[in-house]
């Protein structure tokens, strides 16, 4: 994927940056809570997004590091089960009644830049590339006509996608800090038109 490149230049170009960071040199910990909103795409005349769920709960865990003004980070993320009822959905003279859901982890890594506003907030903007395995399964019936079939099945995949997007930070000493952020995608899921991360974190400095 050419974007994969365009990534790497971009963190080459992050250490090249002049420094000006708040924050020294050095590894940090953290942990961030994350809402994601997927909005999925129409495929043959059928919009997934009554299908499959699209909000989710998430934990990301992760590493960083510190240099200069730039950081990068290496994270695993989990999200919950979500589920859908599809209630009665048509599709095509077809009646699809049961419930479907979702889940995924992976792992993601992100870099970006600190511009300190003043001693104690900084924005920062930023770019993450995902790995994500994803299971999805349902308990679905058809009705077309006089016939019925139903089905339960679970499905298995992995897909990777890129998002940016820009964060705020509140320095509670030289090496805590609470921070907010948001981020869509550049390169989405498949069978999605983006993906959306609200997200709360706690970074701690060693």
């Amino acid at each position: 994927m050419k974007i994969r490149n365009k990534i790497i230049a971009l963190m080459i170009s992050l250490i090249a940056m002049p420094t000006f960071a708040l924050a020294k040199d050095g590894p940090y910990i953290g942990a961030k809570a994350a809402k994601i909103d997927i909005d999925y795409k129409t495929v043959d005349n059928v919009d997934l997004n009554r299908i499959f769920p699209g909000d989710f709960e998430a934990l990301d865990l992760h590493l960083g590091y510190n240099l200069g003004s730039a950081f990068f980070e290496l994270g695993y993320i989990n999200s919950n089960k979500e589920s859908k009822n599809l209630g009665t959905a048509v599709f095509s003279g077809v009646t699809l009644t049961g419930n479907t859901s979702l889940e995924f982890d992976g792992y993601r890594i992100g870099a970006g830049y600190n511009f300190p506003i003043n001693k104690q907030f900084v924005i920062k903007p930023f770019i993450n590339y995902y790995d994500l395995d994803i299971t999805a399964s349902g308990t679905l019936t058809a009705t077309s006509g006089s016939t019925t079939v139903s089905a339960t099945t679970t499905v298995s995949g992995s897909d990777e996608m890129i998002d940016a997007g820009l964060g705020f930070d509140y320095l509670i000493d030289e090496r805590s800090k609470i921070s907010f952020g948001y981020a869509r995608t550049l390169d989405s899921l498949d069978d999605t038109d983006n993906v959306q991360t609200f997200s709360l974190s706690f970074n701690h400095q060693f």
